[in-house]
């Protein structure tokens, strides 16, 4: 898997440049932080990197990791991308005009709008507004180890959730280094045999000059509809395989010692009855 974003490169007319690659999706069996999908880099007003993606049945987590190479406020948004939620117009720039004329000509009556607006925001879920049912967890590497800094599902009062609010507002102050960001659901989705599309983008500072875009397509599991179980574990720490496979290494390693066993019997035989060398014999029995 590249360690970059590269790929085609376009100049749009505000002098920004877009990068795009595609990659494909590991298992649920294979998904850790070593099989992190690598979104390259983000530095400090100088690029915006963003993962299209998809979680579903087959597909519990998405795992990433991108490198911050400035010191600054770090932004990370995660939002869903289905399409029957995005509006067929954008009215942003209506409805902007429309929430100024009312803060001009009923001040009193904008503001408690706002408040109003204000208090439910703290009352739900920071991922809320964006990406309902969907999880992030954001991990700085410390000592060669991943921490946990950040999680949408951890308690309001904790550090994690707090940490969480200032990494989806702009607001935390990072410092350079490797990040892992980890997508998932919540129990608020209970259709897991829908596709949940999502888009996530980070962003270092309030601007960028090179804009990254990874598509991520469906992994072998989301293609074939299956999940793929653990390999078993076996206590001749043979990790990582499957049963069958285990089976067929420990029947190997009986025979190897089953045959050492029986050469060596065979070589001590000649050694007492002076058919050869003791030493040498011993020697290439070792060997």
């Amino acid at each position: 898997m590249s360690s970059s974003i590269s790929g085609v490169t376009n100049k749009d007319e505000y002098g920004k440049y877009s990068w795009e690659k595609t990659v494909v999706d590991v298992n649920n069996v294979d998904e850790s932080f070593a099989n992190a999908r690598d979104l390259g880099y983000t530095r400090l007003n100088y690029a915006r990197v963003t993962a299209v993606a998809s979680i579903d049945k087959y597909n519990a987590v998405d795992n990433y990791k991108i490198q911050v190479q400035s010191n600054g406020k770090l932004s990370i948004g995660l939002r869903n991308t289905d399409s029957k939620d995005e509006n067929v117009l954008d009215l942003s720039k209506y409805e902007e005009y429309l929430d100024n004329l009312k803060k001009q000509l009923d001040p009193e009556g904008w503001q408690a709008e706002q408040d109003k607006k204000l208090e439910e925001l703290e009352n739900q879920n920071v991922l809320e507004p964006t990406a309902p049912g969907m999880s992030l967890k954001v991990y700085a590497t410390k000592n060669g180890k991943q921490v946990l800094i950040a999680d949408s599902t951890a308690d309001r009062d904790s550090k994690e959730y707090q940490t969480l609010k200032q990494i989806v507002t702009g607001e935390y102050k990072a410092s350079p280094g490797e990040y892992y960001i980890q997508v998932g659901t919540t129990e608020e989705i209970t259709d897991r045999n829908e596709s949940h599309p999502y888009a996530l983008q980070v962003l270092q500072g309030t601007t960028y000059k090179h804009d990254y875009i990874m598509t991520q397509t469906l992994s072998e599991d989301s293609k074939n509809k299956k999940i793929t179980t653990k390999a078993s574990e076996s206590a001749n720490s043979t990790t990582g395989i499957s049963a069958a496979y285990a089976a067929q290494i420990q029947a190997q390693r009986y025979s190897v010692t089953a045959t050492m066993l029986s050469n060596g019997y065979l070589n001590f035989a000649q050694m007492t009855a002076g058919k050869s060398d003791p030493a040498k014999t011993l020697f290439s029995t070792l060997l």
